[in-house]
């Protein structure tokens, strides 16, 4: 094969439903193109299901990693996770980096190996930069424009979607529901869709969903209430589907919403809910255009097409 993606978590969050749409689409694109990833995933399933050859390799750090990629003979290795970057920095291969998330690095020879790296933003690309990585490129995440569905019967008016961990911020959402109650008088239909150790009180608590579409559907606003993030699909689908944004001005958040959303303070409850009141209030062609922009801006097609111009300026004539 000609360009092998690594993602080295047994989870499925955002960087994984990034990565197999990413390599679908450069598949289609005519790119020979597979993942190695842990058969014990979900990834491992949908890829299989989509037509993506995939090659087991174990979850996390492994010594086994390196010589499970070096027997793929692969002309250039793609990490999307911490671990697959390091698995790949031990080997000769040409290197690039896909960097999802806005978390510092802490620079040293790993963060030296890679030939490119592809940001998913502005703000992630700037983290990088500033740690001294050296091939930055911005390419944004894209994703599917969200199917006209029914609306999902249990879908709260409030929805957050995204796992139930610290840096998502809920527990911020579940005190503005609060602040909104006691200030309105009014109850609140408030849920976050998402698996996870934490359950902020006051939050209907909707778990892993794939019907995300048919929760947008039933969405009055969708709220994004992230201490960091790298982009935010969450928040790319909801605009795409026509769903006012209320979300946390970190990270890449601010690149996506643009002037089309609410955006305020991370961690600021009262911040929060003075955004919900005025997302709710949106008019509609604030909300249109806001639409119209994300299914023009970021596309899947966008994205894979952008990363192979980064493969190719690595491998000139592999892609």
């Amino acid at each position: 094969m000609r360009v092998l993606h690594v993602d080295t978590a047994a989870e499925w969050r955002g960087g994984q439903q990034l990565l197999l749409w990413l390599a679908g689409a450069q598949r289609r694109l005519g790119v020979d193109a597979a993942v190695a990833c842990p058969p014990a995933g979900r990834l491992w399933a949908e890829l299989g299901a989509s037509g993506v050859p995939c090659i087991p390799i174990p979850s996390g750090w492994s010594l086994r990693t390196p010589a499970l990629l070096a027997a793929a003979r692969a002309g250039l290795h793609v990490a999307h996770t911490s671990h697959a970057h390091g698995c790949c920095a031990v080997l000769p291969h040409p290197l690039v980096v896909h960097r999802w998330v806005d978390a510092p690095v802490s620079g040293g020879w790993k963060y030296r190996r890679p030939q490119a790296y592809v940001a998913c933003s502005e703000a992630v690309a700037d983290v990088l930069r500033r740690a001294g990585c050296g091939g930055v490129s911005v390419v944004y995440a894209g994703c599917p424009v969200p199917p006209a569905v029914a609306p999902a019967a249990d879908g709260p008016a409030l929805l957050a979607v995204g796992a139930r961990v610290p840096h998502k911020g809920h527990e911020v959402f579940a005190d503005a529901v609060q602040i909104l109650e006691r200030r309105t008088g009014r109850r609140f239909d408030a849920g976050v869709a998402g698996d996870g150790p934490l359950r902020p009180p006051g939050l209907r608590l909707l778990g892993p969903r794939d019907d995300v579409p048919a929760l947008l559907a039933a969405a009055a606003v969708l709220v994004h209430p992230s201490r960091s993030e790298g982009l935010g699909v969450a928040v790319v689908q909801a605009l795409m589907a026509g769903v006012p944004v209320v979300a946390s001005a970190v990270g890449g958040i601010p690149e996506v919403v643009g002037g089309d959303g609410e955006l305020v303070p991370p961690g600021d409850a009262g911040a929060l809910a003075d955004g919900i009141l005025r997302a709710l209030a949106a008019p509609a062609d604030r909300v249109a255009g806001a639409q119209g922009r994300a299914r023009t801006r970021f596309t899947v097609d966008a994205m894979a097409r952008g990363a192979l111009r980064v493969y190719g300026e690595v491998c000139p004539g592999l892609c």
